[in-house]
């Protein structure tokens, strides 16, 4: 298994089945799925959407590698991604020190039984 995460291309289409509302990748994958109901009463007891709602959810889910390429296009999202990358690092650090301070107080308790 690798560590790597999934890719799900763009774009990201939605497709309307009797009663659902199925957001897929443009290889086809399926992704998520928004159900619905046009009877009043499955909505009113909450389990079901109406079809609005339902289309509403399935068009904002197929917009988001749009909207994460836009988010990566605006001004300054190469220096957010620079910050993220040094409070990884220090992060990584922080944990080295904590790990090496661990290991520093098993060997004193070891050597004071």
């Amino acid at each position: 298994m690798t560590d790597e995460p999934r890719r799900f291309f763009a774009p990201w289409r939605m497709i309307e089945f009797e009663g659902v509302f199925r957001i897929e990748d443009a290889a086809a994958l399926p992704l998520a799925y928004a159900f619905y109901s046009e009877d009043t009463a499955q909505q009113a007891v909450g389990s079901y959407m109406s079809r609005e709602e339902a289309r509403r959810v399935a068009l904002n889910i197929a917009a988001l590698p749009d909207l994460r390429t836009a988010l990566q296009d605006k001004d300054g999202a190469g220096k957010l991604r620079a910050e993220i990358a040094a409070l990884r690092a220090q992060l990584a650090e922080a944990e080295q020190e904590r790990e090496a301070w661990r290991t520093e107080a098993e060997r004193l308790s070891q050597a004071a039984a």
